[in-house]
């Protein structure tokens, strides 16, 4: 028997290949899914897992989506939880995690999330004022990765202090950075700080950081998508995991 569940959503998931995620990968937080009554071929398969995982489905209007977010593809799940940071693995020997000083657009979070996902970062951090948190759109976009990578909502500076005291070494992409990303040699214990769309990582931010690093890029004038530069960074920092 399934424990009892608090009635309201902690948060909604829309999207098929989002919705799908969530089910399969925690179906005890799921407290219901909704299917909009014009049905699509692609809902067959949805309704079939959630009878496999015996999760209720409602049927409702697009109204009542849309009332969610746009771009449901016409389906929603409503969950009780989210991943969850433990402070327990900043006592690996081995630890990737990146903190987003202030990423403000949906589309650009979960992209981060879907690439945090496939490369293993261990978690998220956002603070707790100017960056967007899971939003619907947020969860469709990352495309199930938002149903593994934590992500959590904190004070900044005092979080980069504690991961400082845990041994982190912390690197922070900036137009200034006197090292190149290909040159960097990132730690076993690493984090990494990723700026805002339009203003870059503050000044105060990049006063914690032990190093700063910069993206090769063919034009000065402009710069990267943030989800962009996330994906480059993260990946050289994670790829002798994959070697």
């Amino acid at each position: 028997m399934r424990p009892k569940k608090n009635k309201e959503p902690l948060r909604w998931v829309i999207g098929t290949h989002a919705c799908k995620e969530a089910i399969l990968q925690n179906p005890s937080w799921v407290l219901e899914v909704i299917i909009q009554d014009t049905k699509a071929r692609d809902h067959e398969a949805l309704e079939k897992l959630c009878s496999k995982q015996k999760l209720p489905v409602k049927t409702k209007g697009g109204k009542f989506l849309n009332s969610i977010a746009e771009g449901h593809q016409g389906v929603a799940v409503a969950l009780n939880d989210r991943p969850r940071w433990s402070d327990e693995s900043a006592d690996r020997d081995s630890s990737l995690v990146v903190m987003l000083d202030g990423i403000t657009d949906p589309h650009n979070l979960g992209a981060i999330l879907r690439t945090a996902w496939l490369l293993e970062v261990d978690g998220l951090f956002i603070p707790k004022n100017r960056s967007v948190d899971l939003t619907p759109v947020v969860c469709k976009v990352a495309s199930g990765g938002a149903e593994h990578v934590p992500v959590e909502s904190i004070q900044f500076q005092s979080q980069i202090s504690w991961f400082k005291e845990k041994g982190y070494w912390i690197y922070g992409l900036a137009e200034a950075g006197k090292q190149s990303l290909p040159q960097t040699q990132f730690a076993e214990k690493s984090v990494i700080i990723v700026g805002s769309e339009g203003a870059g990582m503050r000044s105060s931010t990049q006063g914690f950081c032990d190093q700063l690093i910069r993206i090769p890029q063919a034009e000065s004038g402009s710069s990267y998508n943030a989800s962009v530069a996330f994906a480059l960074c993260v990946y050289e920092a994670a790829r002798s995991r994959f070697l």
